[in-house]
């Protein structure tokens, strides 16, 4: 299985102003959805053309909508978003989650990208494709996320 390590906010949904408002700020859970939409095309194109599925890493997670949210910003419906990492851990960090989850996944895992605008994931540095939280998922990240995706995983390589 091929799978996507999604954030949100600096990916998806990225700071914007709003009317009567006079500082941008992001979207939330509450406002139910992600407002960068082409990011969210560009995710599904990665998906669709990778057969990948979506995890989510975002602080997203700890609300019901989380994948709602995705869905209204303008992710395909079709592109299947099967979990989420487990209990934020600030501490650690989100690439401690990402290895946690990968450890306790029961599936094989053939290939897999993280999407993030994050610094904190060194043990998976070779997996990220960081992006600039200004504009978010761009066809310059898609690219380089499609080949990582399509990259043979040697038989030394290990996910965790």
């Amino acid at each position: 299985m091929n799978l996507v390590f999604l954030d949100y906010d600096g990916v998806v949904n990225n700071l914007m102003f709003f009317p009567n408002e006079e500082e941008p700020r992001f979207c939330y859970a509450a406002d139910n959805m992600v407002n960068n939409y082409q990011a969210c095309r560009w995710i599904s194109k990665l998906c669709k053309e990778t057969s990948s599925k979506i995890v989510v890493t975002s602080t997203w997670r700890v609300y019901d909508n989380y994948k709602e949210c995705l869905y209204n910003g303008g992710l395909d419906r079709n592109i299947e978003i099967i979990g989420k990492t487990g209990d934020l851990d600030f501490e650690k960090g989100r690439g401690s989650e990402i290895y946690e989850f990968i450890k306790n996944f029961k599936e094989s895992i053939e290939h897999m990208v993280i999407i993030d605008d994050a610094e904190d994931i060194d043990m998976y540095i070779p997996y990220l494709v960081k992006c600039n939280p200004s504009i978010g998922f761009t066809r310059l990240e898609y690219l380089k996320a499609i080949k990582i995706l399509k990259k043979e995983i040697e038989e030394n390589d290990e996910l965790i």
